[in-house]
């Protein structure tokens, strides 16, 4: 669970959604709310929201990369412009496939 000062009920934030929500923007903490004592939700300024998602997205890259490297370390990969040639060609077959079909041949 997520550690926070700021943890109230659901019922509580509904008395207090503004009040809450300029706490939010103006420290970037979490707020937890709960229902039955539970934890329910957790919201998040959008900034500190949008932080968190860029930091998500920059692990998921690094991983890829990662990936990547090991397979081109392991010889699994083709130089770029044999890649872009086979690309290429594939595409302009595809290109003529639909150029025969939309001329009635």
């Amino acid at each position: 669970m997520i550690a926070s000062q700021h943890t109230q009920s659901l019922t509580e934030f509904r008395q207090k959604a503004a009040e809450t929500l300029d706490r939010l923007n103006r420290t970037g903490e979490a707020e937890i709310l709960t229902v039955n004592g539970e934890a329910r939700a957790v919201l998040l300024a959008p900034a500190v929201y949008d932080e968190l998602a860029r930091e998500a997205q920059v692990t998921r890259d690094v991983s890829v990369i990662r990936q990547a490297m090991r397979e081109i370390d392991a010889g699994h990969g083709r130089e770029a412009g044999t890649f872009f040639d086979g690309l290429r060609s594939r595409l302009l077959a595809m290109k003529n496939v639909v150029g025969q079909a939309g001329s009635g041949e």
